[in-house]
């Protein structure tokens, strides 16, 4: 997509990224950007990278599934994995995708998801990871969260956002996602303003064709729903942040060596791998540990009675 022989730390700043991929403000409509801002999430067709390689993402990413089976996902939490426990019980899971197959590195470039991640952030950005999730026949079903950290104070600024990529058809009764329009602009948990466990009376169910693209704040009320037929809904997950914020996974520390120097110059720019990006300690970054903090693991308990009632 880019050429590959610019000099790894040739970028300095996403504006520079952007004039090169030629992303501006008009990438997206002014309906989609209201709708993002509004709403806290846009619902993007299919871009022709996604349609030429759908297939292609399909096939690897079940080739994956067979390959991991429990290990899958556990990528930057290792030290909790004990043999045979998945990473989420009810759901496949795969984590580190940009290590995995090269169909997955050019997904971080579709120019509509850049321009949404920045029309939320407003700052330079990275991408904190590249996952997969797929919920299994009668299982699935999710209390409702966010998926960072809550604003305290309207001032704050929002962090970052995370894009849904459909590889398969989201229906009621393969378990769309439910979402709750607006409530990114909610101060704090979703916890301090309703019962997480049940529907959210102001809920949206996420119907779209394989290969729709959604991107969604990471403060956006949401989650996922039971898996009724058992069809597929494998989707990725596509994290993207703040510049200055740590990375859901440590792409610095995790991708092979061979990887790196496979990447583009934007690839390595936005997975922050290059010898002047700041090396994070952490193998990886996300909100459970503060929620868990707070209130507990009523969360972890509430999927742990849903597995032991089926």
């Amino acid at each position: 997509m880019v050429m590959k022989n610019f000099l790894k730390n040739e970028i300095k700043n996403t504006k520079q990224l952007f004039k090169i991929l030629n992303i501006s403000q008009q990438t997206l409509s002014a309906k989609q950007r209201n709708s993002l801002n509004d709403k806290g999430f846009v619902i993007i067709p299919p871009t022709t990278y996604i349609l030429k390689n759908l297939k292609k993402l399909n096939k690897i990413s079940e080739e994956l599934i067979k390959i991991e089976g429990s290990k899958g996902g556990w990528e930057g939490k290792e030290k909790h994995y004990v043999v045979g426990k998945f990473f989420e019980n009810g759901a496949n899971r795969l984590g580190n995708l940009i290590d995995k197959h090269e169909v997955f590195r050019d997904l971080i470039l579709i120019p509509e998801i850049l321009a949404a991640s920045y029309e939320v952030i407003k700052s330079d950005i990275k991408v904190g990871g590249v996952d997969l999730r797929n919920p299994l026949k009668d299982l699935g079903h999710q209390a409702i969260h966010i998926d960072w950290v809550p604003r305290e104070r309207k001032s704050d600024p929002f962090i970052g956002v995370v894009c849904f990529i459909y590889l398969d058809d989201s229906n009621i009764n393969n378990g769309a996602v439910r979402i709750v329009p607006r409530s990114h602009k909610k101060l704090g948990w979703p916890d301090e303003h309703v019962d997480i466990f049940k529907f959210h009376k102001d809920e949206i169910r996420m119907i779209a064709p394989a290969g729709t693209i959604v991107v969604m704040n990471l403060n956006l009320w949401h989650a996922g729903t039971k898996n009724i037929s058992g069809e597929p809904r494998k989707t990725l997950f596509i994290d993207i942040r703040s510049r200055d914020q740590s990375q859901l996974l440590n792409f610095k520390k995790y991708l092979k060596t061979k990887t790196k120097k496979e990447l583009n110059v934007l690839q390595s720019y936005l997975l922050g791998v290059r010898e002047c990006d700041k090396t994070q300690k952490e193998d990886s970054i996300g909100p459970g540990k503060i929620y868990r903090k707070r209130f507990g693991n009523k969360r972890d308990d509430f999927q742990k009675k849903i597995i032991e009632s089926i």
